[in-house]
């Protein structure tokens, strides 16, 4: 695996070695201000088999990088049984990476995981994934002096040269879009063909509430996995995921930033955009406890001003039909209504997605940051 004696690359197994793989990014990003601890309980249980629905149908393996006695990076590799069985693929994946700026560490890393994937069949290596596109994926190419938003990554700028001096290769890139309420502006064209849609009446909208709230997250899920389901990389979730993420977001969704639109009674497109809950958890470092509502006091204008959209989908039948004009026209008015309202990320979004990608640039979005999806064959 590797031949410099200092180091060993070794199966993270067992309530010790799990601590140490879990408690590894708090050392590697210590000195980076702008990374943002996610919460130890959530990671765990995301990483756990049998405390999250994501592993019934999927495995892995956990691997520290340890030098002199002191861990120094870490990698999960992942086979996920249900993408392969829905894209055709024998996909293998690796994720939850973290590495201090150390070649042969996160080289040896990289081994382990192909080699665990090879012993199982794959035919390629893609990542990051944490665990899927579902969750948080990709790494930080550019935007690097930016703090990242909700469910979004942040790594240093070594990372990528870590993981391509390996042989790993860009596969896809994916987009991050800043629109800023001062400098929102839309062309004659759109403001027209907005109000002419707007005229015609084939859509109605409703913004959910607190009593609607679950069963429109269900709605959007399932608009979702129909607008997604021939896009790269896409992977379906489970009924047990999608609950799982019903009961993440029913704490944090602000329903006025939550729209639907219907044809004759049918949930044909949606958007979500959640606050963005990054300056609360970089405060929280991580941990729950009885100063969080501190915490949130002193965050929640922060967190009030700035929105991710999450979910953007439109059934397939309906995609020629405005519709995500009428969306971004919805954010619009809530940008307008609401003065503590400053900026909003659309991300991620496909690098070869035109016509979304076309349309938030003319709707005053500028490419804010870029994250790499890496691919690598595994040969025996």
């Amino acid at each position: 695996m590797t031949s410099d004696f200092s180091l060993s690359i070794v199966p993270a197994r067992g309530g010790r070695d799990e601590k140490i793989f879990f408690d590894l990014p708090f050392a590697v990003h210590a000195e980076h201000p702008l990374w943002v601890p996610p919460l130890a309980s959530q990671e765990r249980a995301l990483l756990t088999p049998g405390r999250h629905p994501f592993w019934e149908s999927a495995e892995r393996e956990l691997f520290l990088a340890v030098r002199d006695g002191r861990p120094v990076g870490r990698v999960a590799a992942i086979v996920d049984r249900k993408y392969n069985n829905y894209a055709g693929q024998q996909c293998g994946a690796f994720g939850f990476f973290e590495c201090l700026n150390d070649a042969a560490a996160a080289h040896g890393l990289l081994e382990a995981a192909r080699d665990w994937l090879a012993a199982r069949g794959m035919a390629f290596m893609r990542g990051p994934l944490n665990p899927s596109t579902n969750y948080v994926c990709g790494a930080l190419v550019h935007g690097f002096d930016k703090p990242p938003v909700i469910m979004m990554p942040w790594n240093p700028e070594y990372y990528p040269v870590l993981l391509e001096t390996w042989g790993l290769r860009k596969e896809q890139d994916l987009l991050a879009w800043l629109i800023r309420r001062a400098t929102i502006t839309r062309p004659d064209w759109m403001i027209e063909e907005i109000e002419r849609l707007k005229g015609e009446a084939r859509f109605t909208r409703r913004a959910s509430s607190k009593a609607s709230l679950e069963e429109d997250i269900r709605l959007m899920l399932g608009i979702y996995r129909l607008a997604w389901a021939d896009n790269w990389g896409f992977s379906p979730l489970s009924q047990g995921e999608a609950e799982a993420l019903v009961s993440e977001l029913k704490p944090v969704l602000n329903p006025d930033f939550f729209v639907l639109f219907f044809h004759q009674g049918e949930a044909v497109a949606g958007m979500v955009a959640l606050p963005d809950m990054n300056p609360l958890l970089k405060r929280l470092n991580g941990r729950l406890g009885p100063s969080a509502l501190w915490h949130w006091w002193r965050s929640r204008a922060q967190v009030r001003s700035g929105y991710r959209i999450m979910l953007f989908g439109i059934k397939p039948e309906f995609r020629l039909m405005g519709l995500p004009l009428l969306l971004l026209d919805y954010m619009f008015e809530k940008a307008r209504e609401n003065p503590w309202f400053q900026w909003v990320e659309g991300s991620w979004l496909l690098e070869d997605n035109a016509a979304i990608n076309d349309l938030l640039e003319d709707f005053s979005g500028v490419i804010d940051k870029r994250y790499r999806m890496y691919r690598r064959e595994i040969t025996a």
